[in-house]
């Protein structure tokens, strides 16, 4: 999601201390440094095309370009994966033993086995180890002809008395839009998984939605050059994604459940098109097929049973605390987003139309005069402005002697607010997740409240909090500041904000009957809701309430990884910023508009605590951790305490 276009952006914040991440002294460490060893020395950057240059070459007649990695863990199992390419550039398949074991040394090891990979899968390796035990911490590494991977460290899911559970919550990274110091962050924590929302790549080619500084200075620039639309080209962005250091640290540390959002295929994507899709790109359902393959290619995401790489929604029980459930709200049953700029009907006047006679604007609509040869229609008709005036044009020979297209000043057509607002907006026919996934989450949560689950987790991507337009003053925009948002479009968002309309149609917001469905399944099927979001790099907390006020459960967003948040669009101080949006949205009870950062996301049987950590900045190599925020929901009460 991006609210206005992004490019050309200068750094942000800056700090001269480094940062030096603690090791966890409760699970098995995997380190940078140790990640870089294992992969002698390569970060993969020479690998984007799935072969191996000069470069890459090491002894051995294969090498690991691109880490180790776990994902979707349950009680008794974990899927593995891992990338290795032949050394020599010749294309063919590979025979690649696994091991896991509960010693660094792997004297103990307790599963294994071999895989296959090749050209087919992009090198990819990925295995399901099953037969492990419960809430244990394991070591796993991969061996080919003789090279061995670097060993990385999972663990599975408990399966009753665990008490608490730590989770990452994570969303939003933009290779070259900055570091991804807050995947080097979370790498060192002791963690049972880490929950990525969506936006793990983005689509866009060289110099599009990307920081002059990061890509000039530091080098992050994209592969391929140009936009991804093909397979090839999306294997070659997960392949830079994936060279990053800190990302295959994180990756090495801890297992992963993910959820994509719209940059895996393009931006504000829904299940038919989407916004940064056209037709000089090919068919749609073409490119999401190739981004959804090479996603499961190189994500360690657990293969749907039926083979339907389309279906992601999935849940996973954390012990006897809590249910979490990864829903889709972006490809499965999403219908086509509005927008303010296409979706906005114009404000109209009633006309009488009369066989042979120049129609008339009449007061009115009246069926009366309606007959064979008459007719009343409602017409967009252009308005003449003078300062806060807005008189209709109903002379039809004025009308029509005016081109929409280059309209003289002081005369324009006006959008009927009004009418998105009651009429468009509300139309109970748009869905967000589709009746098949409405009704496989519906199931879900009664089953975890019947267990006597006192938690259910919902991890989705975006944000279902009511989120209001801020008015600012004049006097509080910089005016010499470079901005994103012209001074028409301001007076635009002002309009819009005087109806109360919200700020970002493509988030619950402009799917209000969807959310007032989901609302009713939550307060009906669940007995502690908190629901999680990505999408926006900002931090939020929202009290979720139905349309009588009555609460729902709590919602916490997650700022970005490295994607700039609102400090980067708004030429307005970020105390202003926060201040303004949280007059239009009574249902928000914090927001972080201007850093990077991640979520942690503490779970026992009577609270959750949702700890908001933020980085000094994402434009240089040198950091510093921010006083982190904590917000609590206590089980029962469906509302924020802290």
């Amino acid at each position: 999601m991006r609210l206005v276009p992004l490019q050309n952006e200068t750094a942000t914040r800056e700090s001269n201390v480094t940062h030096k991440p603690k090791t966890s002294n409760s699970t098995p460490a995997v380190n940078r440094r140790t990640v870089i060893k294992g992969a002698s020395g390569l970060t993969g950057y020479a690998l984007f095309a799935g072969m191996p240059t000069a470069t890459a070459r090491q002894s051995g007649s294969i090498v690991f370009s691109h880490g180790v990695a776990s994902g979707d863990p349950l009680q008794d199992r974990v899927i593995l994966w891992t990338r290795t390419i032949p050394t020599d550039g010749n294309a063919r398949n590979l025979s690649v033993r696994w091991e896991v074991a509960l010693t660094d040394d792997f004297k103990t090891v307790v599963a294994q086995g071999e895989s296959r990979c090749g050209p087919k899968t992009d090198y990819t390796v990925k295995v399901d180890a099953s037969g492990l035990t419960s809430d244990t911490p394991y070591y796993y590494r991969f061996i080919c002809e003789g090279t061995q991977s670097t060993t990385g460290t999972t663990r599975t899911l408990p399966a009753s008395g665990k008490d608490p559970i730590a989770l990452a919550v994570v969303s939003c990274s933009n290779y070259p839009q900055g570091f991804f110091h807050v995947y080097r962050e979370i790498a060192d924590r002791d963690l049972a998984a880490v929950l990525h929302l969506g936006d793990y790549i983005y689509e866009y080619p060289e110099g599009v939605y990307s920081n002059d500084g990061i890509t000039g200075n530091h080098g992050r620039k994209v592969d391929p050059k140009g936009e991804v639309i093909a397979l090839e080209d999306y294997r070659k962005r997960y392949a830079l994604y994936r060279s990053d250091p800190d990302l295959q640290a994180v990756h090495a540390a801890h297992p992963f459940i993910c959820v994509w959002d719209d940059h895996e295929i393009a931006n504000d994507t829904w299940k038919t098109g989407a916004q940064n899709h056209n037709d000089g790109e090919g068919v749609f359902e073409e490119r999401k097929q190739a981004a959804l393959r090479a996603y499961h290619e190189w994500l360690p995401i657990r293969e749907n049973a039926a083979g339907d790489q389309n279906t992601i929604y999935r849940s996973f029980e954390l012990g006897d605390l809590a249910t979490l459930i990864m829903l889709d709200t972006r490809l499965v049953g999403r219908d086509q987003p509005l927008t303010y700029g296409a979706d906005l009907p114009l404000r109209t006047a009633a006309f009488r139309f009369e066989d042979g006679k120049t129609p008339v604007a009449v007061s009115g609509y009246d069926a009366s005069e309606q007959s064979g040869a008459v007719t009343i229609r409602q017409i967009p008709v252009p308005f003449r402005v003078n300062g806060q005036q807005a008189e209709p044009i109903v002379d039809w020979q004025e009308i029509q002697s005016l081109d929409p297209k280059n309209l003289p000043n002081g005369i324009t057509y006006l959008p009927d607010l009004a009418r998105f607002k009651e009429e468009i907006l509300p139309d109970d026919s748009r869905r967000m997740l589709g009746a098949k996934q409405e009704a496989w989450l519906a199931d879900t949560l009664r089953t975890s409240k019947d267990a006597g689950k006192p938690w259910q987790i919902l991890g989705q991507q975006v944000l279902t909090g009511k989120v209001g337009i801020p008015v600012i003053a004049d006097e509080d925009i910089d005016a010499d500041s470079t901005s994103f948002v012209t001074p028409r479009q301001i007076a635009e968002f002002r309009a819009l904000a005087a109806m109360d309309l919200p700020l970002n149609l493509d988030a619950w917001d402009g799917y209000p009957a969807a959310r007032n469905a989901l609302f009713e399944s939550l307060q009906k099927n669940s007995a502690n809701p908190v629901l999680l979001a990505g999408d926006t790099h900002n931090a939020w907390a929202f009290d979720l309430t139905d349309e009588t006020g009555r609460p729902v459960g709590v919602e916490f967003g997650t700022a970005g990884v490295s994607s700039p948040g609102m400090e980067e669009y708004l030429p307005v101080k970020p105390e202003v910023v926060k201040t303004a949006i949280m007059e239009k949205s009574p249902e928000l009870k914090f927001l972080n508009s201007s850093h990077r950062g991640w979520l942690e996301l503490l779970i026992t049987r009577d609270d959750v605590t949702a700890t908001f950590q933020f980085v000094s900045t994402v434009r240089e190599a040198d950091y510093v951790l921010e006083a982190p925020v904590s917000k609590t929901v206590k089980a029962g009460q469906h509302t924020l305490t802290g």
